[in-house]
């Protein structure tokens, strides 16, 4: 084996124990074409499947709410795959996708809904046609044994595409005992030379989808959601997160973070 097979290899097998690392934090499954049969068919539990976009920020906005549904509710599974990953290729072919998120909401094997776009945990579980069963509540520790956290900065990014356009995502969020105070994403995205050409079309559908302000840059143009943007307070973001779970979360969506 020569020294880039082996590199290669040596990255695959690092990316695959963030990605259990990930799962063993926050309970979500990650899903391939190697194991989609059976985590999603052929599982015993009614299942949230979420298709995300690294490129997407609903999808970056719906991980606090997927991770408290995993975490509340043993009784139903969720799992999440990414459409721009490799090894998909059977799950693109079974399920039809045409947006970002899109919740696949799955029982006894059948898929028996479907909601695209962002979603509360009522709207998911309507749509699942299933009433969870909430785990037992923990005894309060008590307040002078409670440890808090303080204030802590968590800053992940990645390499993705829409419609064939590079790009370069940033979330940066603030987090306080367990609560996100401030999230702030850029998206960084790379007109190339044959691109050069609708560079202001593809300006103006960013500035069209309304998801934050557009500059240009050097290599492209930014695309900037900020905490107080339309954007972020028209999601209705889910804000108990930790720093471990949104870290966890992230990178689950191959982020990587410091």
């Amino acid at each position: 084996m020569n020294f880039k097979k082996l590199f290669a290899c040596i990255l695959i097998g690092a990316a695959a124990i963030t990605a259990q690392a990930a799962e063993d934090v926050i309970k979500i499954v990650r899903v391939d074409d190697s194991n989609f049969e059976k985590e999603i068919m052929n599982t015993d539990r009614p299942t949230i499947l979420d298709v995300f976009s690294s490129s997407c920020p609903p999808c970056l906005i719906m991980i606090p709410t997927l991770i408290d549904i995993a975490k509340k509710y043993p009784d139903v599974k969720v799992a999440s795959v990414g459409f721009d990953e490799p090894n998909v290729q059977k799950i693109k072919n079974t399920l039809p996708i045409q947006a970002f998120p899109t919740f696949f909401l799955i029982k006894d094997g059948r898929i028996v809904n479907r909601i695209q776009g962002a979603a509360s945990e009522e709207q998911l579980f309507a749509a699942l046609q299933y009433t969870p069963k909430a785990q037992p509540a923990a005894k309060p520790a008590k307040a002078a044994s409670k440890k808090k956290v303080g204030t802590q900065k968590l800053s992940c990014s990645t390499n993705g595409q829409f419609g064939g356009i590079q790009n370069h995502v940033t979330m940066s969020l603030v987090i306080t005992d367990d609560h996100i105070d401030n999230v702030d994403l850029v998206t960084d995205v790379f007109v190339t030379p044959e691109l050069e050409s609708r560079r202001d079309q593809l300006k103006q559908m960013f500035i069209q989808s309304g998801k934050g302000t557009v500059e240009e840059t050097i290599t492209g143009f930014r695309l900037h959601t900020a905490n107080e943007s339309p954007f972020i307070k028209a999601m209705n973001m889910q804000r108990k997160s930790s720093y471990a779970e949104m870290k966890a979360g992230l990178e689950l969506q191959g982020f990587k973070c410091k």
